[in-house]
């Protein structure tokens, strides 16, 4: 994975630049004195540089698709993580840098991890991408596949199809079906996606499966896009791809751990944000008449109604005329609510519905029944997202935006059922993690 190689990269870049200047220091006009707890030093300095960067999106690019995003957000991971080493040298002197090092350290880190970051955006592209892939299919699935990966921007490189020449997919033609065993063998790609087009019972299965066990990864479409994107092919989704499938399941081991993990975490999170949610709740007394806390009816797991409890962000009797979709700029919300929302202060009184078992930590989001009534109706296996408890975040809330039509209900849904194919202690952790990112960032709200 990209991300895990840019992470160890930096690791090793931060800590050794603080070695690196140490040994230029001795070279410099000034009196430089030996220090045995150098490597304390250097691990502070690379855990608050990797923090920083972790914050400022510099592990995942799709926030630096070119070279002045990166640029600024490099910058700014330097600005905050200079800023949060002041800090802690003022807090804890023994761990501080002298200031030449400081500088040195900081200096070659930035610059190291801008070059690392400008190369891998020329590669990423190219046939030294992360993966490079071939298409068995020449139609409609093979035409989805080539538009919705280049368009996400994702790292992959399209060798080209094969199949009947057809000069609607913008990649190259590698050959015929009855080729197949030759192309492979000479294009030698990571991954061959099948993704064919009425081809049912007539799939050259020895050829595909030799290639399997000689030559590289024998995917379906379906597959291939859950892998690279994080979400679930709705469109394509079958019942026996549930039911025959790994996962969707969870054995009572795993929901004794969830409940346990939820419970602590929902507990500390209370008593840590208690004081955010005091003066929180001061602020909506004396911005506008009505009440502190909004209760609404929502569908929990297995279709089961709960009361969730927010801190109230819209006008009293803001749906008096029937519930709406939550939109940009909404004229609904409040002056402070429009605050809390930006950095989820809203939804911090949720601690209490998961302390209840009404709520999960980490879960779909919780709808209203007419929505939910509605989407049923429009939207295939809409319903498979109530067999999970709901979430105060979850996989679709860090990865797309908070979604006001039937289409981004659709888009959501896609990653709700990633999740639920896929959930993990370990997963739940990292969308925690993403959740605090995306909260101090005010990104994704409404």
């Amino acid at each position: 994975m990209p991300a895990s190689v840019l992470f160890l990269a930096d690791l090793c870049v931060a800590s050794g630049s603080v070695y690196l200047a140490k040994i230029i220091q001795r070279y410099l006009p000034e009196l430089s004195l030996p220090d045995e707890h150098l490597w304390i030093k250097a691990i502070v300095f690379a855990a608050v540089m990797l923090t920083s960067m972790y914050f400022q999106d510099l592990y995942n690019w799709k926030y630096w698709k070119n070279v002045s995003g990166l640029s600024s957000s490099i910058l700014l991971g330097g600005g905050v993580a200079l800023i949060v080493l002041a800090l802690a040298y003022f807090i804890i002197p023994p761990v501080g840098l002298e200031r030449d090092l400081l500088l040195m350290s900081l200096g070659s880190t930035l610059t190291i991890a801008f070059f690392l970051r400008w190369i891998y955006l020329k590669l990423m592209h190219t046939a030294y991408a992360g993966l490079r892939v071939v298409i068995l299919g020449d139609g409609d699935n093979a035409k989805f596949l080539l538009t919705e990966i280049r368009g996400g921007g994702y790292p992959i490189f399209f060798e080209g199809y094969v199949g009947r020449n057809n000069w609607d997919l913008a990649s190259r033609c590698l050959g015929d079906v009855d080729d197949l065993s030759s192309v492979i063998e000479k294009v030698d790609p990571d991954i061959l996606v099948v993704a064919p087009d009425g081809w049912r019972g007539t799939l050259p299965v020895d050829d595909l499966l030799h290639i399997k066990l000689s030559t590289c990864d024998v995917i379906d479409g379906p597959t291939f896009y859950e892998q690279i994107t994080g979400k679930l092919l709705v469109e394509e989704l079958r019942p026996s791809s549930i039911i025959f499938t790994e996962g969707f399941m969870s054995s009572p081991f795993q929901d004794s751990l969830k409940r346990g993990f939820d419970l602590v975490l929902s507990l500390t999170g209370f008593i840590v944000t208690l004081p955010i949610m005091l003066i929180t709740a001061l602020a909506i007394r004396l911005d506008t008449p009505g009440p502190i806390f909004y209760l609404q009816p929502r569908v929990g797991k297995d279709g089961k109604d709960f009361k969730v409890i927010k801190f109230r962000s819209m006008y009293q009797d803001a749906e008096k005329n029937g519930p709406q979709w939550a939109s940009e700029n909404d004229p609904r919300v409040t002056r402070i609510g429009r605050i809390i929302r930006k950095v989820r202060i809203d939804e911090l009184p949720q601690f209490i519905n998961v302390i209840k078992n009404d709520m999960s930590f980490v879960g779909p989001r919780p709808e209203r029944r007419f929505f939910v009534d509605q989407l049923e109706k429009i939207i295939p296996f809409y319903v498979l997202r109530m067999h999970a408890k709901p979430g105060i975040t979850g996989w679709a809330q860090i990865n797309f935006s908070y979604g006001d039509t039937i289409e981004d209900a659709k888009e959501k849904l896609k990653y709700e059922l990633y999740y639920m194919k896929h959930r993990s202690l370990w997963l739940d952790l990292l969308i925690i993690f993403q959740t605090l990112k995306v909260a101090l960032k005010g990104r994704g709200s409404q």
